[in-house]
């Protein structure tokens, strides 16, 4: 195997334009042999260098500046928005529908409805205790709220809502017989309420 030995004293070369020719022919020292024909010739090794540095300094530009942003995010405290009014409720509400200036909510026996014009408080409710209100529905039909709640039964009963009054239309899939009972899987109100979709499953299916 070839050794390869430095010539003359043991400088570091200044590497300047009118150098390259002479550190090219003898004075650009070879550490590893193996690398003798990957080694870049000048003035491809400067140009190596100032990318390498080039690229070295970008990096630590962008990790200062995300850094930055990262401090800069921990400081700028989200907005809070206080409720302007609370309803109080006797018990903890299974699910909610808005319509017009009322709130409808579900709970573990029945209905409530709540104004939101001025006292925000209750107009009027639907009580049963054998049911509790899972999910509800409402849209506008003129001047009156159409309103459809699934129990934990899955039974669908249809409501009438009209000047602070809540009317029960009727169940539409409640059996006397529980074994002959359909369950409501999905339901689906139009925008207007002129027609309702109930997706039903029987207990044979």
């Amino acid at each position: 195997m070839p050794v390869y030995i430095r010539k003359g004293p043991l400088e570091i070369p200044n590497y300047e334009e009118q150098d390259w020719i002479k550190d090219e022919e003898g004075d650009y020292f070879l550490k590893d042999p193996d690398q003798i024909f990957d080694s870049l010739p000048q003035p491809f090794r400067m140009i190596n260098k100032l990318v390498n540095l080039l690229f070295d300094r970008a990096w630590e530009i962008i990790e200062e500046r995300e850094a930055a942003k990262e401090v800069a995010i921990i400081k700028i405290q989200p907005t809070v928005y206080l409720p302007t009014h609370r309803f109080q409720l006797s018990s903890v509400p299974n699910c909610i529908a808005i319509c017009k200036s009322y709130v409808f909510v579900g709970l573990s026996k029945g209905l409530r409805v709540f104004s939101t014009l001025f006292s925000y408080s209750r107009v009027c409710s639907w009580d049963s205790i054998k049911t509790e209100i899972v999910s509800i529905w409402a849209t506008e039909i003129g001047n009156e709220v159409f309103v459809a709640a699934v129990d934990e039964m899955g039974v669908v009963r249809l409501f009438y809502f009209y000047k602070e009054f809540l009317f029960l239309i009727k169940a539409v899939n409640e059996m006397e017989d529980i074994s002959k009972q359909t369950t409501c899987l999905n339901l689906q109100i139009s925008p207007k309420g002129n027609f309702i979709a109930i997706l039903l499953q029987g207990k044979t299916n």
